[in-house]
């Protein structure tokens, strides 16, 4: 065996004993799998003092999700054409998450705190995950600037990241709803129309791929 292929060999073998995320993206529904590489996206950006050289670079991440995004909009029609570009954009999406997983696992040496920070999902513990609560909003205010709501909600025990929505009033079985993902427990909304009110919920993802909506709560009047 010659050098390279020996250091190549402990690399390899370093991420097996040290490995602690759940690189098994498959699994996901294609829905969930965009939403937890946006969190991870985010997060990794929120901790650049964690995670400050990532492989790939997060302009090349954000590349791969945009990407996997428009070809899985444009799969709706059910074209075959269309379902097969996104397929391929989603197998280039999961291949950035496992490079972006081992450098995360090998920058943060097992830290655990580093390792949580990521967003990303890590393996089942010894203990059992206890499901998640259904968050609430605590508060619904305006922003210091006019057309914008700033919403509050409780943190949820065991959620790794949050999709905050809204809608304008009224609330119908049609309305469409727009979302930010965020790591967060706050969330700032812009771009609002002065003079209406807007319904708001937030969705908790935990492990396991847990999802929990809160109760949809009414804004007052945008100023």
């Amino acid at each position: 065996m010659n050098l390279l292929c020996f250091v190549n060999f402990l690399y390899k073998l370093k991420i097996l004993f040290m490995r602690m995320i759940n690189l098994g993206f498959g699994r996901y529904t294609e829905a969930n799998l965009l939403i937890v590489a946006q969190a991870i996206l985010a997060a990794i950006t929120a901790h650049s003092d964690f995670f400050p050289t990532p492989i790939p670079t997060l302009a090349v991440f954000q590349t791969g999700i945009n990407n996997y995004s428009d070809a899985l909009t444009a799969a709706k029609d059910g074209g075959k054409t269309a379902i097969a570009i996104k397929n391929a954009r989603k197998a280039e999406l999961i291949a950035l998450l496992v490079q972006l997983g081992n450098y995360v696992t090998l920058t943060a040496n097992g830290d655990e705190e580093q390792l949580s920070s990521s967003a990303f999902p890590l393996r089942k513990s010894n203990e059992p995950m206890p499901p998640l609560v259904k968050p609430e909003i605590g508060r619904i205010e305006d922003g210091v600037n006019s057309g914008e709501l700033q919403a509050t909600i409780g943190a949820v025990p065991g959620a790794r990241t949050y999709v905050y929505q809204y809608t304008q009033d009224p609330l119908t079985a049609d309305s469409q709803w727009t979302s930010s993902n965020s790591t967060l427990t706050k969330i700032l909304f812009t771009g609002l129309e002065p003079g209406k009110k807007y319904w708001t919920r937030v969705i908790a993802y935990g492990k396991n791929e847990q999802e929990v909506y809160s109760d949809a709560v009414l804004s007052p009047m945008v100023r």
